[in-house]
């Protein structure tokens, strides 16, 4: 079911429509791990603050 959007992924990443940080969503990855953490700390929070601003997101949740 992917694959096909794999594929045009890969093809954007390739012409240069989309960037590594796009292609690659560490960000996206590094907060989902950090949703599962049952501590935090200071600068785990500093940098998911930093990420919510980036995006534009809440961040008290």
């Amino acid at each position: 079911m992917l694959r096909r959007f794999a594929a045009e992924a890969w093809r954007r990443a390739d012409t240069g429509e989309l960037a590594d940080e796009e292609l690659y969503p560490c960000d996206a990855q590094w907060l989902g791990l950090y949703y599962r953490m049952h501590t935090h700390e200071e600068d785990e929070t500093a940098r998911h603050y930093q990420i919510a601003a980036d995006y534009g997101e809440r961040s008290d949740g």
